[in-house]
């Protein structure tokens, strides 16, 4: 069985026993402690690289493209040491920065409400792995706890696993007060994506890989468009966005046009592909 085609599998309790009931602290924690966590597969080597590194360092900076399982890893990671008791609380964190200067204006609530927009691909990982009701337990109970990195100055982060997402979201002086709120035996898990930065300037994520390899307890973990485990079209449609690949001077419209006209795919294994070579 090829890598691609094995599917990275874990039980939640959600699927061994549906009508398992879950309606308080005790007994979300009775019930992720026996889920399955060894029935993690890694789908590319630098899956398994990436989770062997979380447990080696004290902070592990993971980069890749989208698609590539980081998030994922990171919040199974996660939740697999707190439900072994290892630490006290997950943190999770994110820069509240819209999409390319896309704004969702004022939005109401408590602080989860406001934030729940931003951490949806985080929530929804940690879903797929203990069930919704669970986690809602724990997030009620504040052992699943969800903090915006603007407000992490001042705070002192002790006996947790936390997990920041979208880094290069970040600015240099974000990332430094992130990490230096590290506290006593507490773990850092920090994914990024170089190649989508939605904010101008240097990004804190670049900025914190050139400072601090060669630190100890200090990880780095690094993905291509190769482990890229959703649809397979997002590798190819992401290596269109590399810095070799040059749109032409056509217009759109004359573009189109001429593909239309010569109906003709690329191979993504070919070199001197032709559609990029003719209209280039």
């Amino acid at each position: 069985m090829s890598s691609q085609s094995r599917m990275k599998t874990i039980k939640t309790i959600t699927q061994v026993k549906s009508n398992q009931p879950c309606e308080n602290k005790r007994q979300a924690l009775s019930q992720i402690k026996r889920i399955d966590w060894k029935s993690l597969e890694f789908r590319t080597p630098n899956q398994k690289s990436f989770y062997q590194t979380i447990g080696r360092n004290d902070v592990t900076f993971s980069v890749g493209p989208a698609g590539c399982g980081k998030t994922y890893l990171a919040t199974h990671y996660a939740l697999k040491n707190l439900a072994q008791g290892k630490y006290e609380s997950m943190i999770i964190t994110k820069p509240l920065v819209e999409v390319d200067g896309e704004k969702l204006g004022f939005l109401p609530g408590d602080i989860d409400e406001k934030t729940a927009p931003f951490m949806m691909s985080l929530y929804y990982n940690m879903e797929q792995i203990i069930g919704k009701a669970r986690l809602d337990i724990l997030r009620s109970s504040g052992m699943v706890k969800v903090i915006p990195l603007a407000y992490m100055r001042g705070l002192t982060l002790t006996d947790s696993i936390v997990v920041l997402d979208e880094a290069q979201n970040a600015t240099p002086s974000q990332i430094k007060t992130f990490i230096t709120r590290i506290g006593d035996r507490s773990k850092y898990i920090i994914n990024g994506d170089l190649m989508q930065s939605d904010i101008r300037g240097v990004n804190g994520l670049n900025d914190a890989i050139k400072r601090f390899t060669g630190v100890k307890r200090v990880g780095f973990s690094q993905f291509d468009l190769s482990d890229i485990v959703r649809h397979p079209i997002v590798a190819e449609l992401l290596g269109r966005y590399q810095d070799d690949f040059k749109i032409g001077e056509l217009s759109a419209e004359e573009t189109l046009s001429m593909w239309i006209e010569k109906q003709e795919y690329d191979e993504p294994a070919v070199a001197n592909k032709f559609f990029y070579k003719i209209r280039n």
